[in-house]
């Protein structure tokens, strides 16, 4: 049997181990730079944190729109498979705009484009063939990322 995305495998409502382990791994980055820049380390290992955060956030945005244009490779419905392919791609755009700002203004609108996608998956991801579990790991992912790049955001504004 050949399975199509908006067929569930199995079980779908409880978070598999590997999706949860890589997604709070992938929280590292975010926690760590946003600690480095409130404990007054702008510079870590010869690296601006405010832009490695802005850096790995945007990427982090971006991967997530990638998610959207892997869903609407195999949606059987045009009209939602248009929609996502369209969709995927405000959040690259989204966060390069972050990248161009940069200092406090980046990081914030950064986090305004994580929360924006996190409520999308949340809301829709049932709809789009992804599986239960996905918003709900999408709604802690971007609560503890939002939290982190938010902070970070706080504390570049008042250091500049």
């Amino acid at each position: 049997m050949t399975l199509i995305a908006s067929e569930p495998a199995g079980d779908d409502r409880d978070i598999p181990e590997t999706p949860l382990a890589l997604g709070l791994a992938g929280l590292t980055p975010f926690i760590g730079l946003a600690l480095a820049l409130a404990l007054q380390h702008p510079v870590l290992f010869g690296i601006d944190a405010a832009f490695a955060l802005t850096a790995y956030g945007a990427t982090i945005l971006s991967f997530l729109g990638g998610a959207h244009w892997g869903l609407a490779l195999r949606h059987p419905a045009a009209d939602i498979r248009r929609a996502l392919y369209l969709g995927a791609m405000v959040p690259p755009l989204w966060a390069w705009a972050a990248l161009l700002v940069g200092g406090a203004g980046g990081l914030a609108l950064l986090a305004v484009g994580l929360v924006g996608h996190g409520i999308v998956d949340a809301a829709r991801s049932g709809r789009f063939a992804a599986p239960r579990w996905y918003g709900r790991l999408r709604l802690v992912l971007t609560a503890v990322a939002t939290i982190a790049t938010v902070a970070a955001a706080v504390v570049v504004g008042y250091a500049g």
